[in-house]
């Protein structure tokens, strides 16, 4: 019986955790749907100030894309039952660029912290290029 108990208690748990993720997958990809919809709004609004226009859109581009890789993330758990450095890298690596960009662009980002973010940025690149020459699915296919 206690091995029965243990076998539902993990079923139930991993029930919850893939009902859960599901739900938040949905509302990501809805609030995808409002982005576009507020990039569109904001480009509307701010129309004859081009300035402010290229602003939102690079923001907003550049957040999407965390979320697209957030969404992506959720579905390798669902779908593999692990979560793989290399897509957490990958969220990682455009958060860093989108705040050196957005930084950059807006002139408020100073030289050392401009230099600290692309060091880590370039150790991220390193650390997913390693990601890819030693992947588990690599060595699954070679066996």
């Amino acid at each position: 019986m206690v091995n029965v108990d243990k076998i539902l208690k993990f079923k139930v748990l991993d029930n919850t955790i893939l009902l859960a993720l599901f739900t938040l997958e949905v509302i990501i990809s809805f609030g995808l749907i409002l982005s576009v919809f507020n990039i569109l709004l904001e480009l509307y609004k701010n129309y004859p100030n081009i300035k402010i226009m290229v602003e939102t859109l690079i923001n907003s581009t550049l957040s999407i894309f965390i979320m697209i890789e957030i969404v992506k993330s959720i579905n390798d758990y669902i779908a593999l039952k692990r979560v793989r450095i290399s897509v957490i890298i990958d969220i990682s690596i455009i958060i860093l660029l989108r705040e050196l960009v957005i930084g950059l662009y807006q002139h408020n980002i100073s030289t050392d912290f401009a230099i600290l973010l692309t060091g880590i940025s370039l150790l991220l690149v390193i650390m997913r290029i390693l990601t890819l020459k030693y992947s588990p699915d690599k060595y699954k296919m070679e066996a």
